[in-house]
Formats: structure tokens, sequence, C-alpha cells
């Protein structure tokens, strides 16, 4: 019955940018309300295409809810809502443009429901491959989830069928790159190509690359990300290293065999050859690692 009453009524609009109905919405057909500030709210605005129809029982509540001498006259229903329109391409283009300013943006498809007033938000984490790859692996049309904005943080829910490609630089490995090795400058190349936004770290020079060490395995001809590399290590595993030993104001100095690879800040196990103890030492620099005898890991003397 109220379904119908609805669509039997003229609504009436609130703001786009409202978050309730307020007493100046309805003071023309409960005139009582003209008594209240007309921005005082009385109900929370009906979602997007959805109305919300006032009646004679409402109207009773609001004038105890606001001690209104609503008199013996009874009023009539009166139906509100949020205006909603369809989506227009342009607006939706222009929104994908601000998150990813340098792509190149083709809209294929997009939501045909019709979304409130407000502002449209593509953003870049958004968008998510959704065809099948192209034979140089580049995919051919990819989902973009997005918002309208309205009523200050509500968000109405929006989408769109894009294909998008940027063009970026890469720096690709010439040969498997393996972990536990510097990755040499000669093993790389650098590469301008056009591919699908991505929002992973890729490496933009070679500088970002060489002589670092990869973490995993990185196949020759691939790009390379930054998430794949670590930091360059000060000592490598085998290598002679000079170890000064402080024991409070005490200090003594030694060389010893480095058990593992280490950068600065890293603890790695050494090993004294003339005791052949083992002990943790924290990397300093190139070749120099320091025990804090009081202070030690394992609480070993060299």
């Amino acid at each position: 019955m109220i379904f119908h009453l609805a669509f039997a009524l003229a609504c009436l609009a609130v703001e786009p940018g409202a978050d309730h109905v307020v007493a100046g919405d309805l003071a023309g057909g409960f005139p009582p309300l003209a008594a209240l500030a007309p921005d005082t709210p009385v109900a929370l605005a009906p979602a997007p295409g959805m109305a919300r129809v006032f009646r004679a029982s409402d109207w009773r509540l609001l004038a105890a809810r606001f001690h209104l001498d609503a008199g013996p006259a009874a009023a009539g229903p009166v139906c509100v809502e949020r205006p909603v329109a369809p989506l227009e391409a342009p607006r939706l283009l222009a929104a994908m443009r601000r998150s990813l300013p340098d792509a190149e943006i083709e809209i294929l498809e997009f939501s045909r429901q019709p979304a409130p007033s407000g502002d449209i938000e593509f953003p870049a984490a958004g968008l998510q491959p959704a065809s099948a790859a192209t034979p140089d692996g580049r995919p051919q049309s990819a989902l973009w989830n997005g918002a309208v904005v309205y009523a200050g943080t509500r968000r109405f829910a929006i989408w769109a069928m894009v294909a998008a490609r940027v063009t970026v630089p890469r720096v690709l490995a010439v040969a498997d790159l393996l972990p536990g090795q510097p990755v040499a400058a000669a093993r790389l190349s650098t590469q301008t190509r056009q591919e699908f936004p991505s929002a992973a770290p890729f490496a933009l020079r070679v500088e970002q690359v060489a002589g670092y060490w990869p973490r995993v395995a990185i196949r020759a001809g691939s790009a390379i990300r930054t998430d794949q590399l670590e930091p360059p290590k000060e000592v490598m595993r085998g290598s002679l290293v000079h170890v000064e030993v402080r024991n409070g104001a005490a200090r003594l100095e030694l060389d010893a065999v480095a058990e593992a690879s280490g950068a600065v800040g890293d603890f790695i196990p050494i090993a004294n050859p003339s005791s052949h103890k083992r002990f943790r030492a924290r990397v300093e620099a190139a070749g120099r690692v320091s025990v804090d005898a009081g202070r030690s890991p394992t609480g070993a003397e060299p």
C-alpha cells in the first residue's frame, strides 16, 4: 500500500548533499513544523532512488517529539525522495583521469543504474584486470570499481569496463637473477613500453636494482619490482671480517670468519678461527662487525 501511495504522490526532493529530511522540507505538508528552524533534522533522508512517505501517524509522532500543537486538522501524506539520474560517460572519464592522469583510458561500458548527485571517484586500487590477456601479456579490458560520494561520506557503488594502458619505463632482467647474489648492472636492461596500469613497485631505473640482492629468483625478461630486492650486504658469507669486541671499558680486536651474509644493522654468526668459538656480531660497515660482550645476543665470549 505504501509503495503504491509513493508513486501516486508527487515527491519532494531533498537537497543533493543532505543527510536528513529537515523541517523546512515538510512544513508545506504539515504546517506545525513551521514553528521549528527550517534546518532542524526530523528524519534520515531516503536512500538513492527510494521514497519516504510521511503519513498521519508520522505527523503525530513528530508533533509529540518536538512538542508541537498539531491542532485538530489532519495532514495528508507527503512523499520525500533523493533524486537520481543516469551516469554520464564524460564525468566518469574525468574522474578516472584524476586517478591515472598519464593513462590512455577508453570506457567500454558502465553501470546504468541511476545514481545520486555527488562527487565521482575511481580510485586506482579499484582497477582490476577482467579479461584474458593479449599475447604480450596486457589485458584487453578491466573492471574499475568506483563510487559516487554523496551526503557527506555516503558512497553509492558504480562500475565501468575500460581499456587502459600507460607508457612506463621498466628495468628488465637480461639473465636469470638468483637469490644470494648481488645484481650486476650488466645483467639489466631498460625498456619503455605500454602496459596495464599497476600499483606494483616496479623499478624505473637501473640504479634501483644494480648492487641489490634478489629475495626470490627472477627470470630473464621479467620486469623487476623493488619489493623483490633487499639492500646489498656489507659482509659476505665466508669472508674475513674485522671484529671489535667491547666489554665495558675494555676493547679487543680480532679477525674472524662470517658464517652468513648481512647488511648494516644485521646480526650474523661469526667464527673465531683461533678458538673455533661461534658468536653473533652486528654488521657495522663493509668487512667490519662488532660485539658487545655484556649484551651479546648469545652471551658467548669470542
